[in-house]
């Protein structure tokens, strides 16, 4: 009997802790739900009271206005721009945080310790204080309005080399042992052993770098003026500024839901990664 009223007392407890993660997870959800629903409403109804979540008058107009107004930057290049910039810079950065995690983690080497902790010291350093001096450089090399200056300031990201040391250092140490005694050197145990069993940390670490170079507003609206070379964040900003004026809410939601869709869409797509990463890596709460 005692069992009985334990096992009924664990279901009622999940139960309502599946009730409450339900709640909470609808209440993210319908500011979505809006936008998504603003965005297939003809701009006039957006704001009709009592709101109608799934609109009886559904259109695609405000998709076709953001792709073909010619009163600010169109989006379709904009999230071009976005989209390069951001898998060309989580590209390099893998490699490049893997090549500084790896030693870090499975090397012994004088001053290794101290060289960890300057680079956790870059975690402390505000992006925004470097941005006069970028500037100062790329302008000098002639790389204003160009996706070398939009790129080469995220590839040094202290953040990835932490997050793939922690996760390096729960390998086995016995299969890179293996691994020598097979012949292999460092970089083809890093590249055939170490990387492979890493997925989850580099999934995590994809969708961290993937949605800063997407949400990256304030560097690309300093050294990007030119309307072909601008990403998704500042052509939002003209587009904000633009249908607000004249109320073209399902317009600008039209817009939101285009810019958010790609990044939505890379997290489902690598979510277990995500997960197992955040939990094997040592940053979990």
């Amino acid at each position: 009997m005692i069992f009985l009223k334990r096992a009924v007392a664990r279901k009622l407890g999940r139960f309502g802790l599946f009730l409450l993660l339900t709640i909470i997870s609808l209440a993210f959800f319908l500011p979505i739900l809006w936008m998504i629903s603003s965005s297939l409403t003809p701009n006039q109804r957006v704001f009709q009271y009592p709101p109608q979540w799934i609109p009886d008058t559904s259109t695609l107009d405000n998709y076709v206005d953001v792709f073909t107004t010619v009163r600010t930057v169109r989006i379709g290049r904009a999230l071009l721009n976005s989209a390069f910039v951001a898998i060309v810079t989580v590209m390099i950065t893998l490699i490049i945080s893997s090549l500084a995690a790896y030693p870090l983690a499975r090397m012994d080497f004088p001053g290794k310790n101290s060289l960890f902790i300057l680079v956790l010291a870059g975690l402390m350093i505000p992006g925004e204080v470097t941005f006069v001096s970028l500037f100062l450089i790329f302008n000098k090399l002639g790389w204003v309005n160009s996706y070398q200056a939009l790129i080469l300031p995220s590839l040094a990201a202290p953040f990835g080399v932490f997050l793939l040391r922690q996760f390096f250092l729960s390998i086995p140490k016995s299969l890179e042992d293996a691994a020598k005694i097979d012949g292999c050197g460092p970089f083809k145990t890093l590249f055939t052993i170490i990387l492979p069993l890493a997925k989850p940390a580099l999934a995590t670490l994809t969708i961290f770098l993937f949605l800063h170079s997407w949400n990256n507003f304030l560097w690309p609206l300093i050294v990007v003026t030119e309307p072909k070379k601008m990403t998704v964040p500042v052509v939002l900003a003209f587009y904000a500024a633009t249908f607000q004026s004249t109320l073209e809410w399902g317009t600008l939601m039209a817009a939101a839901f285009l810019s958010s869709f790609l990044p939505v869409a890379l997290f489902l797509i690598l979510q277990k990664q995500f997960v197992r990463g955040i939990t094997l890596s040592g940053l979990k709460g």
